[in-house]
């Protein structure tokens, strides 16, 4: 038997390694929580006369529907998802665009509704309802100027 004159003492953990048990320890709460990560709605209206192609990357098909006159189609993406979340939206030919959830997230809050309309794309504003234009993509001679 081999001994050893050392004495097994204990390491004191350092701050960081502390921090990161308790971290490890309350992830599993935090991502529950719905004050952290809210549910985000996202709706989609077409006004227009003719039929318009949406595709959001968060749908469960992902693919892309065909919004008819008329239609609404809606979502709920979880929050700590959203800024990774896009929708294409396809108007006209000449009309297109791409919304990133990051970018769109501090303008509508949990509520981002758009109206697809025959002047533009609009988000209502959750404060208190009004319409602001959403600029989309546009070939060089198309409409929505």
């Amino acid at each position: 038997m081999i001994e050893s004159s050392k004495s097994h003492e204990f390491a004191r953990p350092s701050l960081k390694m502390v921090v990161l048990i308790i971290t490890f320890l309350l992830l599993p709460s935090l991502a529950t929580s719905t004050d952290l990560f809210p549910i985000v709605n996202v709706t989609f209206e077409n006004e227009m006369q003719h039929a318009v192609d949406l595709m959001c990357n968060f749908e469960p098909e992902q693919r892309i529907t065909t919004l008819m006159p008329g239609e609404l189609v809606w979502w709920t993406v979880e929050d700590i998802l959203f800024p990774a979340v896009w929708c294409y939206l396809q108007v006209t030919d000449d009309y297109f665009g791409v919304f990133w959830g990051y970018l769109v997230t501090r303008k509508c809050g949990t509520l981002c509704h758009w109206r697809i309309k025959e002047d533009g794309v609009y988000y209502v504003q959750s404060q208190d309802g009004s319409l602001q234009y959403q600029w989309l993509f546009q070939i060089a001679g198309g409409g929505f100027v």
